[in-house]
């Protein structure tokens, strides 16, 4: 049975009439040159429907994969391409306002965070559909979590090229459960939105790392296979 879940098309018109939206209307997508004329609205639809297409593919190799440890992970797919369109619509809207040198309380714990722009992209994501997703508080935290930490892999990827180190086991199950109390559920979030949010990527290597990293470091501590994408599977 499908469970109860927030009206989408509903949350999706009050996201792009915000003045939020209107704020990325007028930005340049950070992907493009200043006069491409492509501007940080183009990329969060071009994200939003790179969602549906994911969602919509037929359920066979690494896809098929993909969505049979979603099912066994108890998580329910419409709901879930839900809540990712949702996060597509956000995931950079906090661009528009994002300052790394200021730190502030975070909206939710109260901790010291720099003002990076999935910080602003949780902000907006609580002033703009925050009410509506009062009765449905899982949903909520998934959406609220995934909007702040979808970018949370390429900042690994890059100390890993920098430096060479590698993410921990704990900062994974951190990362998890922040998203989703289920193992493997949160994380499984962030994985399949990095599929989605390639629009102005020349270069993919950063989302098969993630995959490899949380296959060998989470699901193999879960004793479960996660599909690894070649890049035949993400173009």
């Amino acid at each position: 049975m499908q469970p109860l879940s927030f009206n989408c098309t509903h949350l999706e018109y009050k996201i792009r009439q915000s003045q939020w939206w209107a704020k990325a209307a007028a930005t340049i997508d950070s992907h493009y040159s200043n006069t491409s004329g492509i501007m940080l609205t183009h990329h969060l639809e071009a994200v939003y429907e790179n969602v549906e297409l994911i969602f919509k593919q037929p359920e066979t190799g690494f896809i098929g994969k993909l969505f049979e440890l979603l099912r066994c992970l108890k998580l329910h797919k419409e709901q879930v391409l839900q809540e990712l369109k949702i996060v597509a619509l956000l995931h950079d809207i906090g661009k528009t306002e994002q300052d790394k040198s200021q730190i502030i309380p975070h909206p939710i714990t109260g901790k010291a965070a720099h003002l990076r722009h999935g910080i602003v992209g949780l902000m907006a994501a609580m002033e703009i559909i925050g009410e509506d997703l009062i009765p449905f508080p899982q949903q909520q935290t998934s959406i609220y979590r995934s909007v702040e930490l979808h970018d949370v892999s390429y900042g690994l990827y890059r100390e890993f090229l920098q430096k060479g180190s590698m993410p921990t086991t704990e900062q994974l199950i951190k990362i998890n459960h922040k998203i989703h109390p289920t193992s493997g559920a949160g994380l499984l979030y962030l994985l399949i939105f990095k599929l989605a949010d390639i629009h102005g990527h020349a270069n993919v290597g950063d989302v098969i790392w993630f995959y490899n990293i949380a296959q060998n470091l989470y699901f193999n501590t879960l004793n479960v296979q996660l599909p690894v994408p070649t890049e035949e599977d993400i173009r």
